[in-house]
């Protein structure tokens, strides 16, 4: 991961959350999915907690659908909803907890696809963490890509 990564500038953040509000991932899974994908992704979520901190609560619904609709009414391969912090760098209200919606359907995506788009998601909730502003797209891709390869390698270490 390079250095000026979004995913690690958000290890070296200084926050103050209460203790209501607990670290990692909340998962919820549609009861339609297919257990296979359910474990591929429960693996990775695993994987992401095992190296890089989630401080502030994320929740995240995989839902059973080819993709969703925006408000505006465009397909969108994930949604990232969150609130405006208050205080920031202090996160005391369980209700500002950020939650990400994924669809997750294998038979026009790829599990690669699939965690592509998680990974892009998480990227916002770190870019949310950190307060920052920038829409850097060419950062973006890279660090999703630098994720996800390193993801596969070490699923590929296990194999």
């Amino acid at each position: 991961m390079t250095k000026n990564s979004i995913w690690e500038k958000a290890q070296t953040l200084k926050l103050q959350v209460s203790e209501n509000i607990l670290p990692g991932f909340d998962i919820g899974f549609d009861k339609r999915m297919p257990k296979e994908i359910e474990k591929e992704l429960r693996s990775f979520v695993s994987w992401v907690e095992s190296n890089y901190r989630i401080p502030v609560t994320l929740y995240v619904d995989f839902e059973y659908n080819h993709y969703l609709v925006n408000r505006n009414g465009k397909r969108v391969g994930y949604q990232f909803y969150w609130s405006d912090f208050s205080s920031y760098p202090v996160f005391e209200n369980e209700d500002d907890i950020p939650q990400i919606r994924l669809p997750v359907r294998t038979e026009h995506s790829t599990i690669e696809e699939i965690l592509t788009s998680f990974i892009e998601a998480i990227t916002d909730y770190f870019v949310w963490l950190t307060n920052h502003n920038t829409t850097d797209l060419v950062s973006a891709e890279r660090d999703t890509e630098e994720v996800l390869q390193a993801y596969l390698r070490e699923c590929s270490r296990h194999l």
